[in-house]
Formats: C-alpha cells, sequence, structure tokens
C-alpha cells in the first residue's frame, strides 16, 4: 500500500477501514444511523484511484438527491489531488440517465421517433397533463392533475424486464398514453423517463449494453436502501462481468416506500449477486448511550431487517423520555 492510500485510511476505524480495502467481489455494507456509511463510500472511491484498483472513469458512484450527489463529489475532491475526482461518474440515478440518453441520442432518435431532448420539470408536466385532461373532459372531480400524475408515474415505474402490465383503470390508461405521445412529440422527456428510457435501451440493444458495462469497473450506490425496481434493474444491466458492485445502505432506515422504494433490494441483495460478502457498521459517532438503547429496542421490533445492533463510545447521555400526547 503506497503513502497516499493510507493516509486515506487514516481517519477510518477498522471496520470502515476493512470495508474500503476488500476488492474480491459484491459487498453490501450494512451502515447503521450516524455510522459513516457515505464516508466509506468516498474514501473507498479515493482509495481504489490511489491504489491503482480502477482508473477514475471506470468508477460509477450514484445516490438519489442532487444535495447527496453534491455532497459526494465534495467529499471525493477533497480526498483526490489532481483531476481525477472530476473524471469520477458521481451522481444521482437521473443525472446518470440523462448524460446516457444524451450520449446514445442517435438511438433515443430511431427508438422514441424524437430529434433532441428536453427535460421538463414537475410544473410543467402537471400543466400538461391538466390540458389533455381538459381535452378528454376527465371528470374533474375524480382526480386533480397532480394526483393523476402522481398514479401515472407510480405506474410508469413499475417497469420490468420480464412483462408489464398497467394497473391504471381504462381512463388513466388514455390519460397517460396520450401524456407519453405528446411528451415524445414535443422532444421532451420528465425525471421519470431518466430511469425507464436508458432500460428499455438497455433491454432492446445489447451492443449498447455491452458498451456501457465495459465502461464500468467498480458500480458503488449509498442508501441502497431507498432503491426501487425500475432502479435496481438499471443497476443489473450496468453491471457487467467484470464489474463490481458495492453498496452501502440499511434496511431500518428505508422510509421512502411511498414513492417506490423496495426493501427487499437491499434484503436480497448476498442473493441477488453471488459471493456477495456483508460488513457492518454499526459504531454509531453522533448520538449518546441512552438515545442508541432506546432506539435498538424499538428497531428490533421491525419485522423485515437484517440484524444489528448499534454502539457508540461516547457516554450514556441524559435519559431518554416519552410524551404521550392525546
Amino acid at each position: 500500500m503506497n503513502k497516499e492510500s493510507k493516509k486515506i485510511l487514516l481517519q477510518l476505524s477498522e471496520r470502515q477501514q476493512e470495508a474500503v480495502k476488500y476488492i474480491g467481489g459484491p459487498l453490501l455494507v450494512l451502515a447503521g444511523a450516524g455510522s459513516g456509511k457515505t464516508r466509506v463510500l468516498t474514501h473507498k472511491i479515493a482509495w481504489l484511484i490511489a491504489e491503482g484498483e480502477a482508473d477514475p472513469e471506470g468508477i460509477t458512484a450514484v445516490t438519489f438527491t442532487n444535495k447527496a450527489a453534491g455532497e459526494m463529489r465534495s467529499r471525493i475532491n477533497m480526498l483526490i489531488p489532481g483531476k481525477s475526482a472530476a473524471r469520477v461518474q458521481a451522481g444521482t440515478f437521473h443525472g446518470w440517465g440523462l448524460r446516457f440518453l444524451m450520449r446514445r441520442q442517435r438511438t433515443v432518435r430511431d427508438m422514441f421517433d424524437m430529434n433532441g431532448l428536453t427535460v421538463i420539470d414537475r410544473a410543467d408536466c402537471r400543466a400538461l397533463i391538466q390540458t389533455i385532461m381538459k381535452e378528454m373532459k376527465f371528470p374533474e372531480k375524480e382526480s386533480s392533475p397532480a394526483q393523476a400524475l402522481d398514479m401515472i408515474s407510480r405506474d410508469y415505474m413499475r417497469w420490468s424486464p420480464m412483462s408489464y402490465e398497467t394497473e391504471l383503470d381504462e381512463n388513466y390508461y388514455r390519460l397517460a398514453k396520450e401524456y407519453r405521445k405528446r411528451l415524445r412529440e414535443s422532444n421532451a422527456v420528465d425525471f421519470d423517463d431518466l430511469i425507464i428510457m436508458p432500460l428499455e435501451i438497455l433491454r432492446s440493444d445489447l451492443e449498447v449494453r455491452r458498451q456501457e458495462q465495459d465502461s464500468i469497473q467498480w458500480l458503488l450506490v449509498d442508501e441502497y436502501q431507498d432503491v426501487n425496481k425500475s432502479q435496481y434493474y438499471l443497476l443489473r444491466y450496468l453491471a457487467g462481468d467484470n464489474c463490481i458492485v458495492n453498496v452501502v445502505g440499511d434496511p431500518d432506515q428505508s422510509i421512502y416506500g411511498w414513492r417506490g422504494a423496495d426493501i427487499g433490494m437491499i434484503l436480497n441483495f448476498t442473493k441477488d449477486f453471488d459471493g456477495a460478502k456483508t460488513i457492518i457498521l454499526d459504531e454509531n459517532y453522533r448520538s449518546t448511550g441512552n438515545i442508541l438503547a432506546a432506539s435498538n429496542a424499538l428497531i428490533r421490533n421491525n419485522v423485515s431487517r437484517l440484524k444489528k445492533d448499534l454502539h457508540t463510545s461516547r457516554s450514556s447521555g441524559e435519559k431518554v423520555y416519552t410524551l404521550l400526547a392525546q
């Protein structure tokens, strides 16, 4: 291990270092709250580059929000000297999807009959839905444009490579079909398209899929407990034979089921990726002992979880009190 690599590991715990240095195959870092999961992911990227285990261009790291992606890139910049950090593909799932579609504009034109690409925001999507609903004389009391758009979005994101059957009734199905048609005619895409359109291309064009897989040596995912099925399929398409997948997350922190997050993705990681190793980060650096004891007692009641109990080297702190509000 060289001097630069050792420096990257200096401020990590022994367990965190183990996760950073593991290069033997797929890895699930099961990281409790405040245990440094994003820290591990960013230090791993820096360590892989410093050790010569990966080219910066061969590393793709994804998370869920622009804020989290910005924090990820900021940390990588601090850890990696020179221009290497800018060459790492670090961002959100949707950001990756947009870059993919821009790289593959010829394929987009051929598959979706689109010339160019404009991403429209949620407000413009609602306005388009509202226009179509008025033209279709959609019952006003049945749904608002915002509610209709949410229903269409949830149904669209149920995409599967095996089979897809809409759960929308006839009226909403007609609305969804017309909405997507007008987007295409306007050479426009919404945020959901940034996931589904790449999936359609990767499923149907084996050469494009091979090229994308060949470009990725390491695929790292932050907050893996928040992955939905379409994002999961995207990861599976991108992970080629020579790609190593590392994810960090915690099923006990999964709170986005209402927007499609599927906790089964993290619970089944070791089944989905043969030979996967699990490393548990269970030392919390934020909270006092009493807070963790109360949290552990509550979380143990979760039905679907991977067992772990958080601990801390900090003092017990103040006692935890409960308040019954009426």
